[in-house]
């Protein structure tokens, strides 16, 4: 490892302005010492632990992550960023230049069209911990990439040790929402199926520069060793939430029906789970969906029969 200086708000603040950032990449360099050492303490780094960045930008949280971790493994896809990088010299900084949404956890090489890269992977290898601060357009496409979607997991979860992300305040709360509140999401299910979730802080667009249009926050998730209930079938439940919160507004006996379901029997099936009749998707937690699907499981395979006899396809939206 190496020691780095230690930067006053202010001097970050003048470093970002002497750096051309760019607005297609979303660049907004968080420049708060508070919410940087924030996110190093929401880490909890060991000395041996291993470190993945996503978008270091010039290596505000990097260098405070070098200072406390064995190596940092740092995803760049500004070709500035990374010269900038490269130039400070930190002798546990791995720098990796491209699209970290091509980007091989566990191989530590970017994908290739085809590519089965995952496969070589280092059995030996420590439980990974991540943290960015990420370009807000394509958080979601960045939480796919990290953990997968329900029923399918990436093959890198099961080693990843804990993930802290700065995202946007609106998306923060839809990641941590519980069920029945007004941030509750699909995105909500989705994180609560693989990790126990929690906003570390909230972050004023003032603490950025140059300044975003909306406020942000740290959310801080803990990949969970196994799926938090009993279904029999996760794909199906997948569909099941994509098919509620489709058509949101609507109560949820009515937009299952886009599944093919009868509705005298999802009006069957909600009286025998002693469902309210007009509940919306909002309001079932992760686990309550997961009843239904059981529930739904033989009448949607039915449905998939008759379409198969009749010519038609069935679509996995």
């Amino acid at each position: 490892m190496t020691s780095t200086e230690t930067f006053t708000t202010k001097q970050l603040v003048k470093m970002s302005r002497a750096f051309q950032t760019k607005k297609k990449l979303g660049q907004h360099f968080l420049v708060n010492t508070d919410a940087l050492n924030a996110i190093v303490e929401a880490l909890e780094i060991q000395p041996d632990d291993d470190l993945l960045e996503i978008g270091p930008g010039i290596g505000f949280l990097t260098r405070l992550l070098c200072e406390k971790a064995k190596r940092v493994t740092a995803v760049e896809l500004d070709r500035e960023s990374v010269d900038y990088l490269k130039a400070l010299k930190i002798e546990n900084l791995d720098i990796k230049h491209g699209d970290f949404l091509a980007y091989e956890i566990l191989s530590r090489r970017f994908r290739e069209p085809g590519s089965q890269a995952w496969k070589e992977q280092d059995k030996e290898r420590r439980p990974l911990k991540i943290a960015g601060n990420v370009p807000y357009q394509i958080t979601g496409l960045i939480l796919g990439h990290l953990l997968g979607e329900i029923g399918s997991p990436t093959e890198h979860l099961k080693h990843i040790d804990s993930i802290v992300l700065t995202v946007q305040k609106e998306v923060a709360e839809r990641m941590v929402a519980k069920a029945g509140s007004y941030h509750y999401a699909q995105l909500s299910l989705m994180i609560a199926y693989f990790c126990k979730s929690e906003i570390v802080l909230h972050l004023p667009a003032f603490d950025f520069f140059p300044a975003p249009r909306v406020d942000s926050a740290i959310v801080r998730l803990t990949p969970l060793k196994e799926a938090p209930l009993n279904c029999r079938n996760h794909k199906l439940l997948r569909r099941v939430i994509k098919a509620g919160f489709k058509q949101r507004r609507k109560m949820l006996r009515n937009a299952l029906l886009s599944l093919g379901i009868e509705q005298e029997k999802l009006n069957q099936l909600f009286k025998e789970l002693r469902f309210d009749p007009q509940v919306r998707a909002e309001s079932l937690s992760l686990e309550q969906f997961a009843m239904l699907t059981d529930a739904l499981e033989s009448e949607i395979d039915t449905h998939a029969s008759n379409n198969k006899m009749s010519g038609e396809t069935e679509s996995d939206f």
